[in-house]
């Protein structure tokens, strides 16, 4: 239990590093962030950088409080929240069907749809595999530690890229072969 409690605890950290990292890489990819907000969260477009700084903030918060064993389970109920937030918003752009791109990471352009419910859904199974590490983190022998990091970092790459990996497999249509 300490094992898959370990690699979810990765799991979350590299997620949220990761969008974290992602949304502010360049100014574009930020300012790509903010005008999502806008038509997700329904801010006002004046507000909408302020609040897009502060989703990266906590975002980045998350994974810190993840790192530190004191402080996990203050960062496994900042992440519950925010999940719970990003799917509340994800559930109602799909109900409204207004077409709007995902900028969970940054960079990807594709529209919001079932696989980021999916994805949000898998990193609150996460949540709950972290709680037993982060209420009585036990000592794990190097080989584990190595073991948990390297498969919360694989879950993490899938779930951080799934999106591309989707695409990938899907048939080619005129409308994506001519994109590209």
């Amino acid at each position: 239990m300490e094992l898959l409690s370990a690699a979810c605890n990765v799991l979350l950290v590299l997620v949220f590093g990761a969008a974290a990292v992602g949304k502010v890489r360049t100014s574009a990819s930020l300012t790509a962030f903010a005008e999502a907000v806008v038509v997700l969260g329904r801010v006002p477009t004046r507000r909408a950088g302020a609040v897009a700084k502060g989703i990266v903030a906590l975002e980045a918060a998350t994974a810190l409080l993840l790192l530190i064993p004191p402080l996990r389970s203050t960062g496994l109920l900042l992440a519950t929240v925010l999940l719970a937030a990003f799917t509340l918003v994800v559930a109602r752009a799909l109900r409204s069907r207004v077409p709007v791109s995902c900028r969970c990471f940054g960079g990807s352009a594709g529209p919001l749809g079932p696989p980021q419910l999916t994805r949000n859904a898998v990193l609150l199974l996460g949540v709950l595999g972290a709680a037993p590490g982060a209420l009585d983190p036990g000592p794990l022998v190097w080989q584990a530690q190595f073991t948990a990091w390297l498969g919360g970092a694989v879950a993490a790459l899938v779930l951080v890229t799934g999106e591309e990996l989707i695409a990938l497999l899907r048939r080619p249509t005129a409308h994506t072969t001519l994109r590209h």
